[in-house]
Order: structure tokens, then sequence, then C-alpha cells
């Protein structure tokens, strides 16, 4: 079984060795690793160039070097059409992985043959005081391959990791679900694993730490772009109100509403950002329209609370009424 480890790399010449040795060190041997140097404008291409001219081992390295910029979303998605491998497995290049991580996401792909998600634990550094991500506190099976199960625990607690990093995803059903990264956004996992959820029919869980997950103060999701990540929200938010479908549908708006309203809550109407407010008010009235078309009269009244003024919607009294609101639904 042959796995593709596709790394995006951009101006992290501070944690690439990290990475770089958390791969080498890979106990399972059938590797093909691509890297995807992302117009980087620091010096990891040259490290890594002499990385790979340094290594003797099994694993097979390859770099493919964009011209420009295109995001992580375009270098995973460059890495996914270059892959060769019967998996894929997804690494961010300033996280590292556990020596023994394919191995033993391996034998549970070999256990359970058909399925199309090997799902990873992760250990987060620093370390949380409750980890979203950590599979110990979810309870899970080992497998599931009813596809109501799973896409109820990709939109509700205890949810599914949304990150495409730690999966070891079979490479057909990528290509066969044309599951691609969204381009030109951030916040991608979010909008990727919506579709995911949609299409999924089994998937494994492993308890064991396989992904070391570091939270790095100067990466795009620590950087503190709140204008940026709004935006990115707002365009994913589009998309996802305009592909609900007829299967557990209203866990799909309420997972929406969910999303459209965090966000909400972080528009800073004194700053550039209220023109932000208005731009998601038309895709709340898009969902309002289909609401009261098919008389969701509940679903109605949670979203028009965001037609008040910000102040009221932010307000304990408001945050409250729209939780209430939404778990009536």
């Amino acid at each position: 079984m042959k796995i593709s480890i596709i790394v995006p790399v951009y101006n992290v010449e501070k944690y690439i060795n990290r990475c770089f040795d958390s791969i080498i060190n890979q106990t399972y041997k059938n590797i093909e690793c691509i890297v995807v140097d992302d117009a980087s404008p620091d010096n990891c291409h040259e490290i890594i160039n002499q990385r790979i001219a340094e290594y003797s081992g099994e694993i097979d390295f390859r770099i493919i070097q964009h011209r420009h910029n295109k995001g992580l979303s375009g270098a995973r998605n460059t890495g996914t059409i270059a892959a060769k491998g019967d998996y894929i497995y997804y690494l961010d290049s300033d996280d590292e992985i556990m020596v023994d991580c394919i191995q033993h996401l391996v034998d549970l792909a070999k256990k359970y043959i058909c399925v199309e998600i090997v799902q990873g634990n992760t250990k987060t550094l620093p370390e949380p005081k409750s980890d979203w991500r950590d599979i110990r506190l979810k309870n899970y099976p080992e497998y599931a391959d009813d596809p109501i199960w799973i896409k109820k625990h990709c939109f509700s607690k205890p949810r599914i990791p949304v990150n495409a990093w730690n999966k070891l995803i079979k490479k057909i059903f990528l290509i066969d679900n044309n599951l691609f990264f969204r381009e030109g956004i951030i916040h991608e996992d979010e909008h990727w694993m919506f579709f995911v959820a949609k299409k999924l029919k089994s998937i494994a869980f492993t308890e064991q730490y396989c992904y070391i997950h570091y939270v790095v103060p100067e990466s795009i999701m620590q950087s503190g772009n709140n204008y940026k990540s709004l935006q990115s929200c707002l365009c994913i938010s589009k998309e996802l109100s305009s592909n609900v479908d007829t299967n557990l549908p209203i866990l799909q708006r309420k997972y929406i509403y969910n999303f459209i309203s965090y966000n909400m809550l972080r528009i800073n109407p004194k700053s550039n950002e209220e023109k932000l407010i208005r731009l998601y008010r038309a895709v709340i009235k898009t969902n309002i329209t289909d609401a009261i078309k098919h008389f969701r009269i509940i679903e109605f009244m949670a979203l028009a609370i965001f037609f008040l003024p910000h102040w009221i919607f932010s307000s304990f009294v408001g945050r409250k009424a729209f939780r209430l609101l939404n778990k009536l639904i």
C-alpha cells in the first residue's frame, strides 16, 4: 500500500527540518513525499533540497515548485493531482508526525479494507485545557460505515475533527468525488469537510497519537487578520447555504447558522468591518427566504435576530436567544 504524504511549504524555514525529520523517521517505508513549495519567500527551498540530497533512505521525495503563491488549498491540490499513492496524507510543514504514524494508520486501513478515511489522533502543543481534536474524548467506535452516523458527527458534537491533516484518505475517494480544496480562502478545511461529509461512507478512528500540531503564533490561522478571515467565512457561508442536501438537512442548516453566528459575533462594527455585516445579512436573507418558503418559522426567528443592531444580537440576551431558538429547530 503506497502512501503519498503531501507537505505544502510556505515561510516555515524555522520548522521545516522538524517536519522533514518526522517523515524520514517513519517506520513505514512505502511512502512518496510530495513537497509543494508554494513560492515561499524564505530559504525553505534550499533547506529541503539539501535535506533530500543528504537522504539515502527508501522514501521517494519529490519537490513541486509553484511560480506564484497559490495558498494552502492550491498547494494541497497540486500535491493531490501529482500523488501516485493509494492513500493521501496531508501534513502541514510547521507540524510533525509520530514515528509510527503512517504504519499505524495503514494497519487500520488494512483491517477495514473498504475504509475511505482513517482519522488519526492529534496532540496539540502548547497543550490546551480541552482539545476538541482529541479522539479519546469522543467515545467513537474504531470503525463506522453508517453514512448517517458519519454525517451526524461531521455536523454536531462530538464532532469529527475538521482538519484535513492527520487523515489517511483513499485517493480514489477524493478524485471520484472531486473533493479538492477551495482556493483563494482561509478556513479551507471547514469548506472541504462539509463536502467530504456529504460523500463519506466509511471512517476508522484511533486514539493513538499520530500527529503533533503546534500552535504557531505567526501562522495564517494565528496572525489576527480578522477581515480576511471574515471574508473567507462569508464565502464559505454562501457556498454551504446553497449546498444543503436532503440527507439530515436540519443538521446541516443548524451547522451553517452556528457558523454564521460565530462569525457575525466576531465583526467589529467600529472598524472597517462594518460593511461585512451587510454582506453577511445578504446571506442570512437568502436563508430566511428559504425558511419562510418552507414554513420553518423557528429558523426564521433565529436568523432574524441578526437583523437587529449589532450591539443587541451580540449581547448576552441576543446570543442566548439565538442558541435557544437554534436548539428548537
